[in-house]
């Protein structure tokens, strides 16, 4: 694909980018330590074809299998999904026998601590199973991963967190103010959250 002076960002090809034109495969991979026993979770951009990126989704999803993961994270709308110009990646993902939990972030956002409680349990569910899991955005994947991050080392700091994603990304991680204040307010967030849940009064079957 060669863009003219006239064409845009998006590459307006219907067709898949051949194997010699094909962005290389990148993923990141953090290891859990914990009491638990952690699998790695695979954090990646995949599938898109936007700008300087052009990604075959079969190939990409053939890479994934190869390394064992059975369940995605897809943390982008459905609106940037058609935008990256991968608008039925989730089917996808179903049709390979790959489990899709969709939650929905805006890029640069931040999900509320309920949401944010959904995903974390679902990933520990993932990988206390022993099933590797893939969290996929374009960069709010990366502020998941460091509430996880916090979740389960009770000794390690926001700001430790934080440089964890810079090193495996670059120094755009974690790149809106919000995103850096949500993690530096985390752990209290958390356990404020966790005490109000405790205190509900639970519901009796009749």
């Amino acid at each position: 694909f060669k863009p003219s002076k006239h064409v845009n960002e998006f590459d307006s090809s219907d067709e898949e980018p051949l194997e010699e034109e094909q962005t290389p495969f990148q993923v990141s991979c953090i290891c859990f330590n914990s009491i638990i026993c952690f699998f790695s979770s695979f954090l990646l951009d995949l599938g898109c074809r936007f700008k300087n990126i052009k990604r075959n989704l079969q190939k990409d999803i053939d890479e994934l299998k190869s390394h064992g993961v059975l369940d995605v994270f897809v943390l982008c709308t459905k609106g940037e999904l058609t935008k990256y110009r991968v608008p039925h990646l989730m089917e996808t993902y179903q049709n390979y026998g790959i489990t899709v939990h969709h939650h929905p972030i805006p890029d640069g956002g931040t999900p509320d601590i309920a949401r944010c409680c959904v995903i974390l349990n679902e990933l520990r569910n993932c990988l206390e199973s022993k099933r590797k899991a893939t969290i996929q955005s374009f960069y709010g994947f990366l502020t998941v991963a460091a509430c996880l991050l916090l979740q389960v080392s009770d000794n390690l700091t926001p700001q430790q967190a934080i440089d964890c994603m810079r090193e495996l990304r670059g120094s755009g991680a974690v790149q809106t103010l919000k995103q850096y204040n949500y993690l530096h307010d985390f752990q209290e967030t958390l356990a404020a959250y966790l005490a109000t849940e405790s205190e509900r009064p639970r519901s009796v079957s009749r």
